[in-house]
């Protein structure tokens, strides 16, 4: 071998040696820090959103500080939650750039989004319809020609509103609430997203009577938490924790304080999304 091969085959495996050094696996890393960054939305009641007393609750919140109790436990010493802001624009990036070490954020899993992340299996499935004030003669997605119509930028429900009402006239926003303050102000005519996120922020007006959702569902939204690629132990953990809250009956117990008959949030339909769905990813 010359000295620039033995060179070249040295300087290969140190860079192998570095690549295996740097892919340790997120949840070995977090119990090294025993910090578990988890991005949550503020503005999606009532999966994440801040409460009259400042806090930051919601069901993907309750979710999320599940994963960080079967972490103190695997871990072998308390793991502290942080609870990290993100958007629909914005959680992805998030999740690739180490920000945040997953996303609980009312993310539908589909096959595009799988190009550059992964994602937890299905755990809350939801479809997209129309959130209108009261008496508004817009009833479905046939009546949206011309009609501007507020969602949320960088959410699938952007990409399905267009292809659902392409005559309408699309006005992305940075979150959702801004959509729907556009609707109480009058500069826009609907909102569209997910009917949970639609219920809640119906609920959060100050007379809820003034609004309605209506239309059927134009999409399926399988839930999924966003990973970073191609970390399988990450993941799989992600995985089991899940299935473990449906097992003990903790995930019922979340899904009914959110979303049970007594709630603000009651779903007309609750056996649709109760059961931790095992749903394919949607191609979009």
């Amino acid at each position: 071998m010359t000295k620039f091969a033995t060179k070249l085959f040295a300087l290969t495996a140190l860079t192998l040696l570095g690549s295996v050094a740097s892919a340790a696996s997120i949840r070995d890393q977090i119990c090294a820090d025993g910090v578990f960054n988890a991005g949550v939305k503020y503005d999606s009641p009532p999966f994440g959103f801040v409460d009259e007393n400042g806090d930051v609750t919601g069901f993907d919140v309750d979710l999320v500080k599940e994963i960080g109790k079967d972490l103190t436990e695997v871990c072998k010493k308390p793991i502290k939650v942080v609870l990290k802001q993100v958007t629909s624009k914005n959680r992805i990036e998030f999740v690739q750039n180490g920000t945040v070490d997953i996303a609980a954020s009312t993310a539908t899993a589909t096959y595009g989004r799988m190009d550059t992340v992964d994602f937890s299996n299905t755990y809350f499935l939801d479809g997209q319809r129309l959130l209108v004030p009261a008496g508004s003669p817009i009833k479905s997605t046939r009546d949206l020609a011309g009609k501007r119509v507020g969602t949320a930028q960088g959410s699938t429900s952007e990409l399905n509103l267009k292809a659902a009402a392409p005559k309408s006239n699309v006005v992305s926003l940075q979150q959702y609430t801004d959509a729907f303050t556009a609707l109480q102000q009058g500069r826009v005519d609907a909102v569209s997203t997910d009917s949970t996120i639609l219920l809640g922020l119906k609920a959060s007006a100050p007379d809820p009577s003034k609004y309605a959702i209506v239309g059927p569902f134009f999409s399926s939204e399988p839930y999924g938490m966003i990973l970073k690629q191609n970390d399988s132990k990450w993941r799989n953990f992600v995985n089991e924790s899940l299935s473990r809250t449906g097992a003990d009956g903790t995930y019922k117990k979340i899904f009914t304080k959110w979303f049970g008959p007594k709630t603000k949030y009651a779903l007309p339909d609750p056996k649709r999304a109760q059961e931790i769905p095992a749903q394919f990813p949607v191609r979009r």
